[in-house]
């Protein structure tokens, strides 16, 4: 026997299964082997009525249990008797709870050592392709630099909230971000420096979208360059509004410390806010978002710009700043109402 199965035998647990059926403590005994943290579990049976029992434990084990979890194998040994005696489908319903492997043999039987190895390697080879699949899964949505989700993954998911909008569970706000004058951060510095502060910018984003201002939803994205996007639950445009804006407190005052400088920036921000049970596709929303940004930069950047798409909203016309009237008297340099009506007398 190799050194490696040598392991893994030493490492197994044995359990006399059929005496625990008599006893009826087969799930606290599954549980204080489990904390033994063991590479397999044989599990010895004698009986055909204690097979059942087993496979109940060990089939709602598996399915509440984490699947990226570390799990020993489980092979069960019926020690008397042959496969016929225990019925044609026990190996079927064996494998259908989640036992890796079924086997009739005696205590000290090679075929037992070399079927138990062999579980074990088959579950080790399993879990470390799972934990590859997850890692795969989480690469290909992700942004590579931020941390973020990309927009291949962004666009279903905000696809998926903004039906819950439309379904009246929430009202949603869809946000654009733009780091101010960035190309001159790259410029008066270098494009490692630019790398740093759009994975600094990343990491800020990251960790406002997983505290308290995200109510009951909240997703993030980097929109390709230094342009961001996420979208969230709010209540009102106001408080849309008022979480944006302290975001972007947060990054105007922002020291990033990178390759022996330190650099300040600030962003600009776009809002369209849905209240619940409108009917709007996702890519109005991101248009509205969109043309608030550009009204945001138009207004003198590091500022938030907002609009209700409760109300007629023109997009042909909105994001352009020369149509809108700058009431000074009104909130329009907080949050934009723009009457569709204003927009056409406008334009003609």
């Amino acid at each position: 026997m190799s050194s490696d199965a040598e392991m893994i035998m030493a490492e197994a647990v044995s359990i006399d299964a059929s005496s625990a059926v008599r006893r009826g403590d087969c799930i606290p005994l599954w549980s204080r082997v489990l904390e033994l943290n063991p590479k397999a579990v044989v599990l010895q049976i004698e009986a055909a009525s204690h097979v059942e029992p087993w496979l109940k434990v060990i089939e709602v084990w598996r399915s509440r249990i984490d699947a990226a979890t570390v799990q020993p194998a489980v092979l069960v040994q019926l020690t008397t008797g042959d496969i016929a005696s225990f019925g044609p489908e026990l190996m079927v319903r064996a494998l259908d709870s989640g036992v890796d492997d079924l086997v009739i043999a005696k205590h000290d039987s090679p075929e037992l050592m070399l079927r138990l190895v062999q579980a074990v390697r088959f579950r080790a080879m399993t879990q470390h392709l799972q934990a590859t699949n997850r890692q795969l899964a989480h690469l290909s949505c992700t942004d590579d630099l931020t941390g973020l989700l990309n927009m291949r993954s962004f666009k279903p998911q905000l696809a998926s909230a903004n039906q819950h909008c439309r379904d009246g569970r929430y009202a949603m706000a869809v946000v654009m971000m733009d780091i101010d004058f960035f190309k001159q951060v790259n410029d008066r510095n270098n494009h490692m420096v630019g790398s740093d502060v759009l994975r600094a910018v990343g990491h800020l984003l990251r960790e406002w979208n997983s505290g308290d201002l995200a109510q009951s939803f909240s997703r993030a994205a980097r929109y390709g360059g230094d342009e961001f996007v996420f979208c969230f639950s709010a209540e009102s445009v106001g408080d849309a509004f008022d979480a944006v804006d302290a975001l972007r407190e947060l990054i105007a005052g922002q020291a990033f410390l990178t390759h022996g400088r330190v650099v300040h920036v600030t962003a600009s921000f776009g809002i369209s806010w849905s209240p619940a049970r409108l009917h709007i596709d996702s890519g109005r929303m991101l248009e509205g978002a969109d043309a608030m940004l550009y009204r945001s930069k138009a207004g003198g950047r590091n500022c938030v710009s907002a609009i209700d798409l409760g109300n007629p909203v023109d997009f042909n016309h909105v994001g352009r700043t020369n149509l809108i009237d700058w009431n000074a008297g009104r909130d329009d340099d907080r949050i934009s109402r723009v009457d569709q009506s204003e927009i056409f007398k406008k334009v003609g």
